[in-house]
């Protein structure tokens, strides 16, 4: 009989028929080996059968399960960029495809400086309209209009700064989790 096969029994759980342990057993007699295995894995199934039961620490489950919910979270987030980027690398290169194969890049070139022409032209043309529209204002409502529109550009610089703080106050606070949670 195989040599495999008397391991095999030895580390098995499950109990053996009167035959096969009366063959374990001569083996067991002349095999140091198998003997040396049998009684580490007798001693190995002891402590662990003696050995007490580690609890995890309180609140393990929850971490868990927010560092679960962040990987996902962060899974999502990557695949929606690789989506995104996809599809815009695929619209760059579907048009550049169309316009190299239909033979018409002098014309879309062509197009795109007249087009290119005509926004610049049309900003220059509002913002002298525009100036001139704020030379019939009388000075003293400019003035009034100048401050308010500071008091609005400074609230959404504090509003900016805010939300900059607390997005990484929550990012020490997950990178602080994460550490805890490998702990």
């Amino acid at each position: 009989m195989s040599h495999k096969q008397y391991e095999k029994w030895i580390l098995n759980d499950s109990p053996l028929s009167e035959e096969e342990r009366k063959l374990l057993d001569a083996h067991l007699v002349v095999c140091e080996n198998c003997r040396k295995l049998k009684k580490g894995w007798q001693n190995s199934l002891q402590l662990m059968q003696s050995s007490e039961q580690h609890k995890p620490a309180p609140g393990f489950t929850s971490r868990w399960q927010i560092k679960i919910q962040q990987e996902h979270r962060r899974k999502r987030i990557v695949r929606n960029r690789i989506i995104l980027f996809s599809s815009v690398l695929f619209m760059l290169f579907a048009s550049a495809a169309y316009i190299v194969l239909s033979g018409s890049l002098s014309a879309f070139l062509a197009n795109l400086i007249t087009i290119s022409a005509q926004v610049i032209l049309f900003i220059t043309r509002g913002l002298s309209e525009l100036t001139l529209f704020f030379n019939e204002i009388p000075s003293i409502l400019r003035w009034s209009i100048g401050i308010f529109m500071m008091g609005v550009a400074n609230m959404f610089i504090i509003l900016l700064s805010y939300l900059i703080w607390k997005a990484r106050r929550n990012h020490k606070e997950v990178q602080g989790a994460h550490i805890y949670a490998q702990d």
